[in-house]
C-alpha cells in the first residue's frame, strides 16, 4: 500500500507541508548532476589509464572510440548490427515472457502442477544460455530460430519463478474478501490475484531483460552473420580493440535505453498495479 509521508512543521507562525524525498534520495536535478560527474569522472580516469599507465592498443582511449563510431554510422554497419540484435531480442524476449507468464501463472495456483514441474525449473534455470548453444545450433540450425531459442532460454526461467512467487504473495484476505462477497474463482483470478501478481512479473521480465541482453552476444559470437556479438567476434580476431569498445558500449546502452523504456511503459500503462501494495 502506497504511504504518504509528508508531515508538517511550523515555521515562522505558518505550518508548512514537507514532502521528503523517497528513501532520503536528492532531487532529480541533484542527481543529474552528480550521474553526469560520475560520468565525466569515469571517462577521465579511463583517459589517464589508456595514456599513461596502459598500453593504448590493448585499452584505446574514449576518443579512439568515439572516433571509430564515424565510420561504422556512415556506412550503416552498426545500424545493420543494432538492429539485427535488437529484433533477435524483441523476439525471444516476447516468446520467453509469454510462456514464462502463462506457465508461472498455472503452476502458481496449481498445487500438482506446481510439485510436478518444480524439480525440471529448478534444475535447468541454472544451465545458462552459452551452455547450451550446441544443442541450440543441432536443434534448429545455425539461423534465427537457434538465436530465438537461446534469449527464450534466458528469460522464460526468470519470469516463470518471479510470476509463481506473485501468486503465491497474493494477501489471503483480499481471496477471502472477494469470496465472502460470492466471486467464482475464475473471478478470483482475473481480479484478485492476477493485479496482485503484476508486479512481481513486471520485476522479473525487468531481470529477464538484462539476461536476454546477455544471451545474445554468445549466440551471435557462435553463429550468426550480423548483430552485435557478431561485430564484437570479428573485431576480436582482428585485434580491433576500439571496435571492441564501440560493441560493448552499445550493448550496454542498448540495454540501459530498453530497462528504461520498460520502466516508463509499464509505469505509464500499468500504474494502478505498480503502486498496490
Amino acid at each position: 500500500m502506497a504511504t504518504d509521508r509528508s508531515f508538517s512543521v511550523q515555521l515562522a507562525g505558518r505550518r508548512v507541508l514537507l514532502r521528503p524525498g523517497a528513501g532520503g534520495r536528492a532531487a532529480p536535478a541533484v542527481r543529474l548532476v552528480r550521474y553526469a560527474v560520475s560520468v565525466l569522472l569515469t571517462l577521465a580516469v579511463w583517459q589517464a589509464l589508456s595514456s599513461y599507465v596502459i598500453n593504448p592498443h590493448l585499452l584505446p582511449p574514449p576518443v579512439r572510440v568515439a572516433r571509430a563510431v564515424g565510420p561504422m554510422l556512415s556506412t550503416g554497419e552498426l545500424k545493420a548490427h543494432v538492429t539485427a540484435s535488437l529484433a533477435r531480442i524483441a523476439v525471444g524476449f516476447s516468446m520467453g515472457s509469454l510462456a514464462g507468464v502463462a506457465f508461472g501463472l498455472v503452476a502458481g495456483r496449481v498445487a500438482m502442477v506446481a510439485d510436478l514441474t518444480d524439480p525440471q525449473l529448478q534444475f535447468f534455470r541454472f544451465l545458462s544460455p552459452t551452455a547450451m548453444i550446441p544443442l541450440a545450433i543441432i536443434w534448429f540450425g545455425i539461423g534465427e530460430l537457434s538465436k530465438y531459442f537461446l534469449i527464450l532460454y534466458a528469460t522464460f526461467f526468470i519470469v516463470v519463478i518471479n510470476t509463481i512467487a506473485g501468486v503465491a504473495a497474493t494477501p489471503t484476505v483480499r481471496i477471502r474478501a472477494a469470496q465472502a462477497m460470492g466471486a467464482r474463482p475464475v473471478q478470483i483470478f482475473l481480479f484478485v490475484i492476477l493485479p496482485s501478481a503484476v508486479p512481481h512479473v513486471l520485476s522479473g521480465m525487468r531481470v529477464a531483460l538484462a539476461s536476454a541482453f546477455m544471451a545474445i552476444i554468445p549466440a551471435e559470437m557462435l553463429a550468426a552473420e550480423s548483430g552485435l556479438g557478431f561485430l564484437l567476434q570479428q573485431a576480436g580476431l582482428l585485434v580491433q580493440t576500439d571496435r571492441i569498445f564501440v560493441a560493448l558500449a552499445m550493448i550496454s546502452l542498448l540495454g540501459f535505453a530498453s530497462d528504461l523504456a520498460f520502466r516508463l511503459l509499464i509505469g505509464r500503462l500499468l500504474f494502478r498495479y505498480t503502486q498496490a501494495g
